[in-house]
């Protein structure tokens, strides 16, 4: 069920279905700012990522010595959420474990995502409930595609991303295996803004970790649209598209997370993955992010 929230300068759609952010259009000139799913390229526009963010090796993890299968980026993307608060301005949505849950990953959680519209910008607030009595191991992320096509002559290259401030990156790259490798790679020179280009997205995705970023934004060179994504205090950001060597996908994913894929030769136990959350028994996580759409 698609539920929306409006003001004087955006309209916003959110699916029920994984509580997916599908639309953001500027209410003054139809701008739409969101990917809209073409499965052609990628058929999503913003799923949220849990208990698991990237894929785990051969799809598997170890839990309390138990065997579980977990395919990419968890399974919370294809459930049903109830919106539990709905006003002008602000939506919140629940979802909680099951037994098909427990099949995948053996803990009750509860997950509330609120959605607030305030003027030009969305916060997105996360909150993980652990009601279990031992400490609950899991990853949360986000994974909103941004389209580069704000208006229909725009070519990707016509877009530029600009990170909070000028300096040295570096990367983690992915092997073969889609694993992670923990061996940072320089990301060009020393800068603050480079031009978008899909050479970039042939090795699949730019894996920035360490909170080397605290905001990203992207904007159309020659008309100045565009987003600025705001995650301060995530440990890791990835900047994504669709089959960079073969397809000319016209998006571009920024994606905050608290975890990330396997790494090269990673601990196979959940408890032991580099990067895993640890929630103790009957505590809360809270994180959150904001985009502001320009």
């Amino acid at each position: 069920m698609l539920y929306r929230l409006n003001n004087q300068y955006l309209s916003v759609e959110i699916n029920s279905l994984g509580a997916e952010l599908k639309s953001v259009k500027n209410i003054n000139n139809n701008i739409e700012y969101m990917w809209q799913a073409n499965p052609e390229f990628w058929g999503r526009t913003s799923p949220v990522l849990f208990p698991i963010v990237g894929r785990l090796t051969n799809n598997t993890t170890l839990i309390n010595k138990q065997t579980y299968e977990i395919t990419q980026h968890g399974f919370v993307r294809d459930m049903e959420f109830s919106c539990i608060e709905q006003s002008e301005s602000h939506l919140l949505f629940l979802v909680s474990s099951n037994e098909k849950t427990r099949l995948l990953y053996p803990f009750d959680f509860k997950l509330t995502i609120r959605y607030t519209l305030q003027e030009n910008e969305l916060l997105v607030q996360w909150q993980v409930h652990n009601p279990n009595s031992e400490t609950m191991p899991f990853s949360i992320g986000a994974h909103p595609a941004f389209s580069t096509q704000l208006q229909a002559q725009d070519q990707f290259e016509d877009y530029e991303v600009s990170f909070d401030q000028a300096k040295q990156y570096y990367l983690w790259q992915l092997n073969d295996a889609m694993q992670l490798v923990d061996k940072p790679v320089v990301f060009q020179e020393s800068l603050q803004t480079f031009a978008l280009s899909y050479h970039y997205f042939e090795i699949d995705a730019l894996v920035f970790p360490h909170r080397q970023i605290n905001t990203i934004s992207l904007k159309n060179k020659h008309h100045g649209h565009g987003v600025t994504v705001d995650f301060t205090g995530f440990p890791e950001v990835a900047l994504w598209t669709a089959d960079g060597k073969n397809k000319r996908s016209p998006f571009l994913c920024i994606e905050p997370w608290f975890g990330y894929a396997d790494l090269e030769n990673g601990a196979p136990e959940l408890t032991h993955k580099a990067g895993i959350q640890h929630l103790a028994a009957g505590e809360q996580f809270n994180a959150q992010y904001g985009i502001t759409f320009f």
